[in-house]
């Protein structure tokens, strides 16, 4: 009887141990379109887990950065209230700028440093998408820009897209860094775009263990439009050897206040709505789906698989 009751008991340990160690590790997404009654108009600090201290009096600089209801100029699909920024007051800091509100599992390498800022279960595909709008769609509002990365909540960012203006339209600029070089490159992405009509960003990254492997896609309205490295090797080759991880979006307003701020883009600059968020870990070869390796898994959209066959689908063709 004592031997039966022995071998139940291991049993039930054992088909625990297995639930746990094969618990999936599931995908994580958010979306955030700016609407009452999570968010209000104002400086976006404290609201719905966002951090914008610069904006609410308490930084480097009082950053033009404030979500806004019923701008006149805001597109239909931007619904009643839009995060609204520009350059009208930079400077060199980070912490205190507009950071989204965060994932709850991170996404960066197997040794990337997270530094007590994200956390959950660490994921290897990250990606982020927004639109955005000139407030100012009849002109040019010249030396306008706002860039946004993703990043862990500090300023510690892992890439870096531009939204600017320019004399022929909106564009989308990129910099990643190639340690083929030993410095930062800049590449237009895209440009000529109109200003009287909303644009979509999508950037998606892949980290992989080791040196100057992670991928990143740029996407714009919907194509790709650029394909480059993250920012790596920089931490890598400048600071403490460690990569580090993402949870959510850095939006920024940088530079030097006596050469970059644009007093005329005060109350006016950029829109910024609809930002969607998901970390997920995407199969790379079939032997990652045995062995219920599958239920870790994503595809790189976040959704789930519904067994091995499936997973095993996915890495022969993508779908």
């Amino acid at each position: 009887m004592r031997l039966k009751k022995l071998l139940l008991v291991a049993t039930v340990l054992a088909a625990l141990f297995a639930a746990v160690s094969f618990a999936p590790a599931l995908a994580d997404s958010t979306t955030i379109t700016f609407e009452p009654p999570a968010y209000h108009p104002g400086s976006p600090n404290g609201q719905d887990g966002w951090s914008s201290t610069g904006s609410a009096g308490m930084g480097c600089a009082q950053y033009d950065h404030e979500i806004v209801s019923n701008y006149p100029t805001a597109p239909a699909s931007f619904g009643t209230q839009s995060l609204r920024m520009s350059n009208a007051v930079v400077s060199g800091c980070f912490g205190d700028q507009t950071f989204s509100k965060s994932l709850a599992n991170e996404a960066g390498e197997s040794t990337a440093t997270n530094n007590g800022l994200s956390g959950g279960v660490r994921q290897t595909h990250f990606e982020a998408q927004w639109s955005f709008a000139s407030a100012v769609p009849s002109a040019e509002q010249p030396g306008l820009y706002v860039v946004a990365s993703p990043d862990r909540g500090d300023g510690a960012r892992m890439s870096w897209v531009e939204m600017a203006d320019a004399p022929a339209g909106l564009e989308v600029n990129f910099y990643d860094y190639q340690r083929s070089v030993n410095d930062f490159v800049f590449t237009n992405v895209a440009s000529g775009l109109s200003r009287s009509a909303p644009h979509t960003i999508k950037i998606t990254m892949d980290f992989f263990d080791g040196p100057s492997n992670d991928m990143v896609k740029v996407y714009v309205d919907g194509t790709l439009r650029h394909t480059g490295t993250s920012w790596e090797d920089y931490f890598r080759d400048n600071e403490d050897g460690l990569s580090r991880t993402v949870d959510s979006v850095l939006y920024r307003t940088g530079g030097i206040p006596t050469v970059d701020n644009r007093p005329a883009t005060l109350g006016k600059g950029f829109l910024i709505d609809g930002l969607s968020m998901l970390s997920g870990t995407p199969p790379t070869n079939k032997e990652q789906c045995k062995n219920n390796g599958w239920q870790s898994l994503s595809r790189n959209d976040g959704s789930s698989f519904k067994n091995q066959g499936d997973c095993v689908q996915f890495v022969n063709t993508g779908k």
